[in-house]
């Protein structure tokens, strides 16, 4: 008889996939993802299956917030009241006039969709959480009551996604005097993304995702093998797309794209930006759950804001120290103290500001310390401190450091999730024994690089 090879291999292959879901279910689980949703994409015969597979991702504990694109209700609304406005440059001249059926329209797509979360047992909830202010004049041309999103009031969607609610921003923003504006939701997306802690920003629409066909694409970038669309790219490739493809890609692209680059090159900023289109069966579900997708992805280099330390960082590292020495975690180290080991520190630096420091220290015979950990106070949440050590980790493994030690009194539990695990002062090398402060009495830990993989 013979071996069914087909059937064996495709079983195998379908385990590992429900493996690949699990580990994506814990990587996000209590993550915030931003969706932006075209609606366009409500009249399509596949779009309850987009809405129920969204609402299987706040099932499984993924904070969702859902930015509601409105221009083709907007259109159908003003064709019916025979209203015509202006485009310029893709951007809506909104008379006085055009205001009231803009907010019919907007309110008609926001109840389609808390309908469709309703169905699905998931609590959507509408409110005006945008502050905004009036685009003006530009370069001559009066926008009248179209608007330019100032700031999202992130507190109130903290709250609301704490109660197991799914915010829904809309296009309507107010001024300080509550005067409405008609905004652009690719703005108020990227302005989420700018005000709250996110995970991942969708642009979900009724369009194919970046097109790679025509286009000059920058090196590295991939293409889906059907060669249509680009598959993804980090931030470098973005700007170069941008740069070099000004004439050839549409406007709506190079906004996209742009808004991608920003909110992720920022700290603690997004770490990927999709780009899907929203027709395709399972599409959502796709980029979230493997590693392949069917979108564009764009993503950033995780260590892209990391560089060896200078002489000129000193004040700035001293800076980031003094609150951890204040609070006896780190111990008191002087400007000359770094500057006799500034080869030993990195920090995490954002257009000249430095957000965070590290060092690895290295003593010959495999051994290695990672010592003066900082971030700033208002980053801690954002990951800097994460990947300052993992980079730190990283070097090490580079130089061949077998054993990294580290002294700590209070963050123990947090460095124990990068593998380093409880040692003894005995344990340290002979001139780091002598040395030991056991008045401080700081904990010992230990990570064994040596046969750790490097990926």
């Amino acid at each position: 008889m013979n071996d069914p090879l087909p059937q064996r291999y495709a079983g195998r292959a379908s385990v590992n996939t429900i493996r690949e879901v699990f580990d994506y279910i814990r990587r996000y689980r209590g993550k915030t993802f931003v969706l932006k949703l075209d609606d366009g994409l409500i009249g399509h015969p596949l779009f309850p299956l987009l809405m129920k597979d969204i609402v299987q991702l706040h099932d499984i504990g993924i904070s969702l917030i859902l930015v509601m694109g409105t221009r083709t209700a907007i259109e159908k609304h003003l064709a019916k009241a025979g209203l015509h406005t202006k485009m310029v440059n893709g951007i809506r001249i909104t008379p006085r006039a055009a205001m009231d059926h803009i907010k019919l329209a907007a309110m008609e797509v926001v109840q389609t969709i808390i309908s469709h979360l309703s169905a699905g047992q998931a609590n959507g909830i509408m409110g005006n959480w945008i502050r905004a202010r009036s685009l003006g004049v530009c370069r001559g041309v009066d926008f009248e009551y179209t608007g330019h999103v100032e700031k999202i009031q992130s507190d109130i969607i903290h709250k609301l996604m704490g109660q197991d609610f799914i915010p829904i921003l809309y296009n309507i923003g107010m001024n300080a005097l509550g005067d409405g504006y008609n905004l652009n939701s690719d703005q108020i997306a990227r302005q989420v993304c700018m005000d709250l802690s996110v995970e991942k920003l969708f642009f979900i629409r009724a369009q194919d995702a970046i097109p790679g066909a025509g286009l000059l694409l920058p090196p590295g970038s991939q293409v889906h093998p059907d060669g249509e669309i680009v598959s993804n790219m980090d931030i470098d490739q973005v700007g170069f797309m941008l740069d070099r493809n000004k004439k050839s890609l549409n406007p709506e692209n190079q906004t996209l794209l742009g808004y991608a680059k920003e909110v992720i090159d920022r700290p603690g900023g997004v770490k990927r930006v999709h780009i899907i289109d929203g027709r395709k069966e399972g599409r959502l579900l796709q980029e979230v759950f493997s590693s392949i997708g069917g979108g564009t992805l764009i993503y950033g280099n995780q260590y892209a804001h990391i560089r060896r330390a200078t002489l000129e960082d000193i004040p700035e590292i001293l800076r980031l120290l003094d609150g951890y020495v204040q609070k006896g975690n780190l111990i008191m180290r002087t400007a000359l103290d770094i500057r006799h080991r500034i080869h030993a520190y990195h920090i995490y630096a954002v257009d000249h500001a430095v957000y965070g420091c590290g060092a690895l220290y290295e003593y010959g015979n495999g051994w290695g310390e990672i010592g003066a950990v900082a971030v700033n106070e208002d980053y801690k949440s954002k990951g800097i401190g994460r990947g300052l050590v993992q980079f730190l980790i990283q070097k090490a493994r580079e130089k061949k450091i077998k054993t990294l030690f580290l002294l700590t009194t209070q963050a123990a539990d947090w460095f124990f999730e990068f593998g380093f695990v409880w040692a003894d002062p005995a344990d340290l090398p002979e001139s780091h024994r002598q040395r030991y402060n056991l008045e401080r009495n700081s904990r010992v830990l230990f990570l064994t690089l040596q046969g750790i993989s490097n990926n």
